[in-house]
């Protein structure tokens, strides 16, 4: 279990999104974000992650966030894929795999340093 300890003080297993599915992508204010919601039949619950470091979709060149249509182009590649693996890597970035092979993988290394944190998730919501 790889646990994340939000910026609100708010842990998320990353392995809880294993099987969720991308519902939206975008840009909120200055970070891009990947919205995921998950298969309940009742009560679905949904997340968002917001990067403020360097990004790669599927084998691409890593880009900046502040790179906003890049990032609006790749990730609409996301849309409706389900995640099939969630990982921590080598120093705190995060390896997103999804069913078919697509891969989006966030470094650490800040673009836009308006947070301390590189990545995050928006608490689950219904």
């Amino acid at each position: 279990m790889c646990t994340v300890a939000l910026s609100h003080d708010v842990a998320m297993d990353v392995n809880e999104l294993v099987g969720t599915f991308v519902v939206e992508v975008g840009v909120r204010q200055a970070w891009p974000f990947v919205g995921f919601c998950d298969h309940r039949v009742t009560s679905s619950r949904e997340t968002r992650l917001y990067l403020d470091a360097t990004w790669s979709i599927g084998g691409e060149p890593e880009r900046g966030v502040d790179e906003t249509q890049q990032w609006l182009t790749a990730a609409d590649d996301l849309d409706g894929l389900t995640v099939s693996d969630a990982t921590v890597v080598s120093g705190g970035a995060l390896r997103l795999e999804f069913v078919g092979g697509v891969v989006l993988s966030v470094s650490t290394t800040s673009t836009l340093k308006f947070s301390e944190a590189r990545w995050w998730f928006s608490p689950w919501h219904h």
